[in-house]
């Protein structure tokens, strides 16, 4: 696929490009040049081809009294208002194997600057051997494209081929993939292609055609994918981060946000683009539509289109279960949350997207059911279900060990791909509040409309003045993981525990997930719940007491016991304690 954006350095000097079909005229403009005019091409582009501009060239555009970065800048200098820097295409590793195979992904979601106490690309490398002892298998980064200020939540990217400077360089972050690869680490990047970030960003006033004005998201006008152009920009910005950068994977943030025409286009046409660069890249998306067709399988359990999905349907469940946290549809109190841990468990979604009718949480052969587990990313804590509560509390700061340690066996063991929240497998407290850096006056309209969504989308009740001020570096401080914390007696405790589900996972749970899954059964017995996931290489069992009261089940354990909790088996009937589960293997052969 032929580049179409950002400057190309070639024998007879640097190619300009700028997609602004109303544009009357275009300018190239420098910090001590005169100006040079683009002229007009084909399908809405602007271009010119300039000598003595370089690497390290500072450059930007003008359209009338309007001077802007380049949209497809790969590195900036002084932010989203500064100049965009030419830059050399980073040499691709040639790499054409995975690392390590989807199944075997264990995921940590990081952000690079809270992580460490210098937020830095360099930083995080150097910390890398602590998430591999801890048994994690896959870093998801969160956005690291160049954003205002000097410190972001993530999600307010302007200019998303550039690397924000707080965080480093390109050449930094390519150091810092290949040192996690060295480590055996795989590296999945989030990115937004939902939005843009609201503060710098000019594209609405010099390419209106980006947008569809008749299309509402939280953050704007929706983006127009019915434009070939910028489909090509979210296509070449998703390979550069898988052949430059040697990312394995990209999560592709809330894609159901995505509301234009030609919706389903963009997104085959983006699974297509990057699998051109990397065939076994690993591709998840945020979807709260629960659209099984984008997780298909081909007969020989290769993706058609999205290697997995963020489940929500189990973080709401797990998290109602243990915490009588009534959000994702937990304020209706004729909801069966036994019943829809059942078929979570079982089927991946709860709620099937597209089966007819609600699903009752027994519900079967839709099209969740459809999907091998490995469809499914599921957790009890990310980014998200941190951040947009009021209190930007974690779990251990509302709930005791015994659930802390039921949630974890119960993510760890069963066969869906599990992620965690960084310092989570130590336990860890630290509040991860939504955080900026604007000036004062956006930051104000930030934060009235944080308390706007806080209420209105999330359901918080909050009080004037009940939040941390994003703005106040105080703020961000509070979200940076203290590395001394894992020091302490409780998180080593914790961190074990987590290492030693994490050495299960690799030793009983892996070798199912490396085959087909030919089946899962379930089976409620009062407020208890048996699963079986029935793969081709044997067969994985678990039985959960999601409740404070002890029960009995039905029950014969078959095989070496994995537990937490209290149990014991007492001829065929299985006792086990409040918070408590067992999980057991029976391999073929």
């Amino acid at each position: 696929m032929a580049v179409t954006f950002g400057p190309v350095i070639g024998a007879s000097g640097t190619t300009f490009r700028l997609w602004a079909p109303s544009a009357p005229a275009v300018s190239l403009i420098f910090p001590d040049s005169p100006p040079i005019d683009l002229q007009k091409s084909e399908h809405g582009f602007w271009t010119v081809t300039a000598k003595d501009c370089g690497p390290g060239t500072r450059y930007k555009f003008r359209i009338g009294g309007l001077n802007f970065p380049d949209p497809a800048s790969r590195q900036q200098v002084g932010g989203t208002s500064g100049w965009s820097l030419v830059s050399e295409p980073i040499e691709p590793s040639g790499r054409k194997q995975p690392l390590s195979p989807w199944h075997e992904a264990l995921i940590c979601e990081v952000h690079v600057g809270t992580v460490t106490p210098e937020g830095t690309f360099t930083a995080l490398a150097d910390k890398l051997e602590h998430f591999r002892d801890a048994g994690y298998t896959t870093l998801e980064i969160m956005p690291i494209n160049t954003f205002p200020g000097s410190r972001n939540w993530g999600y307010d990217g302007t200019l998303i081929f550039a690397p924000a400077e707080a965080y480093g360089t390109r050449q930094e972050l390519r150091a810092l993939v290949d040192r996690a690869h060295a480590l055996g680490i795989c590296l999945v990047l989030d990115v937004v292609y939902n939005h843009f970030g609201e503060f710098d960003n000019l594209i609405e006033h010099y390419a209106p055609e980006w947008f569809d004005p008749d299309i509402n998201t939280p953050w704007g006008p929706g983006i127009d994918f019915r434009e070939e152009a910028v489909r090509q920009f979210y296509y070449e910005n998703a390979m550069m981060w898988l052949s430059e950068f040697d990312f394995d994977g990209l999560r592709f943030d809330s894609v159901h946000e995505m509301k234009t025409e030609c919706r389903d286009d963009f997104l085959t046409g983006l699974a297509d683009a990057c699998r051109s660069v990397k065939s076994h890249a690993k591709l998840i998306i945020e979807n709260m539509d629960n659209s099984a067709s984008w997780l298909e399988r081909d007969a020989d359990g290769t993706p058609k289109t999205y290697t997995a999905q963020w489940d929500d349907d189990i973080h709401h469940v797990l998290n109602y279960l243990v915490a009588d946290d009534d959000k994702g549809g937990y304020d209706d109190p004729s909801k069966d949350p036994i019943a829809d841990l059942e078929k979570g468990l079982a089927d991946g979604f709860i709620h099937d997207g597209e089966a007819e009718g609600e699903s009752n949480g027994s519900t079967r052969n839709e099209p969740g059911s459809d999907l091998p587990p490995a469809a499914f990313v599921s957790y009890v804590q990310n980014h998200d279900q941190i951040g947009n509560r009021a209190d930007s509390a974690r779990l251990p700061d509302r709930i005791g060990p015994e659930k802390l340690d039921f949630l974890h066996f119960a993510v760890m063991l069963a066969p869906q791909v599990p992620l965690f929240f960084m310092g989570e497998e130590a336990d860890l407290r630290t509040h991860f509040p939504f955080f900026l850096d604007l000036p004062e006056k956006a930051a104000a309209i930030k934060r009235e409309d944080r308390y706007k969504q806080m209420r209105e989308i999330f359901n918080e009740d909050v009080e004037d003045g009940g939040l941390p001020d994003p703005n106040d570096p105080a703020t961000f401080a509070m979200a940076k993981i203290d590395w001394s914390d894992f020091d302490q007696p409780q998180s080593q405790a914790s961190l074990a525990r987590f290492r030693e589900l994490a050495q299960w996972r690799k030793d009983h749970v892996w070798p199912l997930t490396g085959s087909k899954c030919l089946d899962a059964r379930s089976g409620r017995q009062g407020n208890a719940v048996v699963v079986n996931w029935i793969f081709e290489s044997g067969t994985l069992s678990m039985a959960l007491n999601p409740t404070n009261t002890p029960t009995d089940l039905a029950c014969t354990i078959t095989a070496p016991p994995l537990s937490t909790g209290d149990y014991s088996q007492e001829g065929e009937v299985l006792r086990l304690g409040a918070w408590s589960a067992v999980a057991w293997v029976w391999r073929n052969g």
